[in-house]
């Protein structure tokens, strides 16, 4: 739904405007001088701007000229009465899409302003898929085969297809905003916009500020009205990523937000209606953190309408491989190709806390110093070549019994597989990548892949 400002001095005209406007399916705001109608522009989401040429104190093509300064994105239609072949010249030259002269025909004005909302979309469009090609959002982005990683791909394609929240959960580095994207990708909202937000990342105050927004003189230093990324992301998708950090009381206003589909500026008395889907991830256990009092229960519910689960690199067997090779090609250029042998077994058997992101960075930071088209030893880390070992438990602990009893049971299932290791580490349902730590960690020779 198009969001229109309409500026205009004669009430009269502003309440016919608002009522066929509104007739018409958008959605309208509409302030009675230049200056007012410059706040609000400068402050909300507006596809298209109606603005009267002749009024007292700043004048439409005042307001054209301001809003052009401070780059505001919308569609400019300068009406007037007293039209003049220069008058129309002016506005055009400052960057008015549209001339109209009273009285207009009201099918006449719709026709004018479907086209210039229709125009402001598609421009938008444009912008979106630029950055959709900088940061794809679609299932292939998230690179793996796994069983464990292909139960991830079906539940956000079926979270993709359906409407309501959806909670993103994993650990750090397994891909939660890319999973995100990928919804927003395959959703009926892909042509609109993708507002992420880190929630870790700022103060109570600034965090409140940047979802909601706030109203001219809320604060000291708010000397202009400005929308929140909530109302940025109007007929899209917020992503709120590290959910679990947001303080108690913006979860109670988050709510609201979520039942009601309304957001109220900081300082502001009335709330204003949006359209958005929200996504959001976490890496803690939200349920725990209900349970401790930290998050609140309601919300949590609101936002686990849809729940995807993002596993850990140490439980994607194979999909440590198919990244290497993913990585390699997205940062090698074509100069770097490929790894020596010493170099595919120490990333085969690392076992990745930071998940898909430590190991992106490892392979980075690795082309980027290499002399050649082969990654060797002195390429990558010592932290991957020789991963720190814990120190061995005391004898007679029952850590140290525990430690005897993993390692005769790894023996003896490798011997039942005549040392096949795929075969072994099915049995003992763990990840091929796994079985290779824990044999490194107990100092068993390989055999048999």
């Amino acid at each position: 739904m198009s969001r229109i400002l309409v500026i205009d001095d004669d009430a009269g005209v502003r309440e016919s405007m608002e009522r066929m406007l509104h007739m018409a399916g958008y959605t309208v705001q509409s302030a009675a001088t230049g200056e007012e109608g410059f706040d609000l522009a400068r402050g909300g989401v507006f596809d298209v701007i109606l603005s009267d040429m002749r009024m007292p104190g700043m004048s439409g093509l005042d307001v054209l000229r301001k809003l052009r300064d401070v780059r505001v994105d919308a569609a400019f239609i300068i009406m007037t009465g007293f039209g003049t072949v220069d008058s129309a010249v002016e506005s055009m030259k400052l960057g008015a899409l549209d001339f109209v002269q009273k009285p207009f025909f009201r099918d006449e004005l719709l026709m004018r302003v479907r086209s210039a909302a229709d125009r402001r979309q598609l421009a938008r469009q444009v912008a979106l898929l630029e950055r959709h090609i900088q940061h794809t959002g679609s299932l292939e982005s998230l690179v793996g085969e796994s069983k464990a990683m292909l139960r991830a791909k079906e539940l956000i394609a079926r979270a993709a297809s359906a409407s309501g929240t959806v909670l993103i959960t994993g650990e750090t580095g397994t891909g939660k905003e890319l999973a995100a994207r990928a919804i927003h990708a395959g959703s009926a909202r892909a042509g609109k916009p993708f507002v992420a937000l880190n929630c870790a990342a700022l103060t109570e105050s600034l965090l409140e500020n940047e979802l909601f927004g706030h109203t001219r003189g809320a604060f000291t230093g708010a000397a202009a009205a400005r929308a929140g990324l909530i109302e940025h992301a109007a007929g899209g998708t917020m992503f709120l990523d590290e959910i679990g950090t947001m303080p108690n009381t913006l979860q109670a206003k988050l709510l609201r937000t979520l039942e009601f589909g309304e957001v109220r500026r900081i300082g502001e008395n009335e709330s204003r209606v949006v359209d958005v889907r929200f996504l959001a991830a976490t890496n803690i256990d939200l349920k725990q953190a209900v349970d401790r009092g930290e998050f609140r229960s309601d919300l949590f519910y609101r936002l686990n309408v849809h729940r995807v689960h993002l596993p850990p690199l140490r439980e994607r067997d194979g999909d440590v491989r198919l990244l290497i090779d993913h990585f390699l090609g997205r940062y090698g250029g074509g100069r770097v190709t490929a790894c020596s042998q010493p170099v595919w077994d120490a990333l085969l058997a690392f076992d990745y806390p930071g998940n898909v992101r430590q190991l992106q960075h490892i392979i980075q930071r690795a082309v980027a110093i290499a002399q050649g088209p082969v990654l060797e030893t002195g390429d990558v880390s010592e932290e991957v070549l020789a991963p720190r070992a814990s120190p061995p438990p005391a004898e007679g602990t029952v850590a140290a019994a525990r430690e005897r009893a993993e390692r005769d049971m790894i023996v003896a299932t490798l011997a039942r597989h005549q040392g096949e290791i795929s075969s072994a580490a099915r049995e003992l349902q763990v990840s091929r990548t796994t079985m290779w730590r824990l044999m490194k960690k107990h100092g068993i020779g390989e055999t048999k892949v």
